[in-house]
């Protein structure tokens, strides 16, 4: 079975369950054709009782039968190849080993605080890594709760995986209760496999794999809801989206348009407003003058709060956007007010118009409204040693 996800990320190499795979096979076959006859590989398994550090390290990584080593193995790669393309492979290293340990320190925990006939204790020794395969389905299934699982020979044929892996967790735990206070023991971690699990979902929150997940769910209904002409549950999943990441200028375009075609053209411009004004604060240059250009053709009569447009206009000049840079200081002045920076847009538009537009009409234009709204400015006396220059 392999879990189909559409969003999956493609282009990075799961290397480290590849390696994990690989190493457990080695181990395996080392045990089968050198350890298994003598016992020698008991002194790697965890023992309820006595804590032993060396069973604790090494007990994740035995397997004797080779039904374990391949379901485990299975699992592994089945769950680990596309949580490890999310989360990077150092850190699912590091996830995959956590949860082994933790799972082996469950299962001695529990066996040797509940186990009530000594022998039995003894028998009941940790080995395998289905603990740490547990930890990777928990966080599969926070990462990925929409995931489907198909099986090798009928791809076309799904089941989701949210469903499954919540029954087998339920099981899990009623079974590792029922042996715990019988004190039977069925060979098999019950412990273990609950904890790996519980590891998993804990480990998954602090990653923030459940932020991932919500954000990829809310963009995926909102892109089926819009090209479905769905605009209202459309902008809000947009809005929602936003919520979570204000910053995300591919969110907030995409909130706009869809805002457009319900025509509500104030909600539109409100948005493009706050977007370009918090782009202009943190000083993201190349980002507002994209946006900007898109959005003085996509928003009418875009209005943007004091100092914001004049910034912007400054910005488009100095990028060589000529004629927006012109357009932009000149509405900067009806946006600013009676301020100074009104004066010195207006001044600098007759430049950029005199200099690189190659306009002189446009520059006197713009140097006599300066010379009559600001007075007192002090641009205006190069505005009207400019005015002098001009050809006639």
């Amino acid at each position: 079975m392999s879990p189909r996800n559409p969003a999956n990320p493609a282009g990075k190499f799961p290397l480290a369950t590849y390696c994990l795979i690989l190493a457990q096979l080695v181990v395996w076959i080392v045990v089968r054709r050198f350890l298994l006859q003598g016992g020698e590989w008991t002194q790697f398994a965890l023992y309820p009782g006595a804590p032993d550090e060396l069973g604790l390290i090494i007990s994740p990584f035995i397997h004797i039968e080779p039904v374990h080593l391949g379901i485990n193995l299975a699992v592994l790669w089945l769950f680990g190849t596309s949580l490890e393309r999310t989360v990077g492979s150092f850190q699912f290293l590091f996830f995959y080993l956590g949860a082994a340990w933790f799972s082996s320190l469950m299962q001695w925990a529990v066996s040797t605080a509940f186990q009530v006939h000594p022998n039995l204790a003894a028998s009941n020794a940790a080995v395998g890594s289905s603990g740490a395969v547990a930890g990777i389905m928990a966080a599969h299934l926070v990462r990925f709760p929409r995931a489907r699982l198909s099986l090798p020979f009928n791809r076309s044929f799904t089941v989701p995986a949210t469903p499954i892996l919540t029954l087998w967790v339920v099981y899990t735990l009623f079974r590792a209760i029922i042996t715990t206070v019988v004190g039977y023991s069925e060979g098999i971690g019950h412990w273990a496999h609950f904890g790996g699990f519980v590891f998993g979902l804990a480990m998954a929150q602090l990653m923030g794999l459940h932020h991932l997940a919500r954000r990829e769910m809310l963009a995926q209904t909102a892109e089926e809801a819009y090209a479905s002409d769905n605009l209202l549950v459309a902008a809000r999943a947009w809005s929602a989206l936003l919520a979570m990441r204000p910053s995300d200028t591919h969110t907030r375009t995409a909130l706009i348009t869809t805002r457009l075609a319900m025509s509500d053209v104030p909600g539109a411009r409100r948005l493009a407003r706050e977007g370009l004004e918090a782009l202009v604060k943190a000083n993201d240059r190349p980002t507002a003058i994209e946006l900007y250009e898109e959005y003085v053709e996509l928003v009418p009569e875009l209005d943007l709060p004091p100092g914001i447009r004049y910034r912007l206009g400054c910005w488009l000049a100095d990028a060589g956007r000529d004629e927006l840079a012109f357009r932009a200081l000149w509405e900067s002045v009806r946006e600013d007010g009676a301020t100074p920076s009104s004066a010195a847009a207006l001044y600098r538009a007759g430049k950029l118009a005199l200099e690189r537009l190659q306009s002189p009409r446009h520059a006197r234009q713009a140097w006599n409204c300066l010379l009559e709204q600001f007075p007192d400015s002090p641009w205006c006396d190069a505005a009207r040693d400019s005015l002098r220059h001009l050809p006639a």
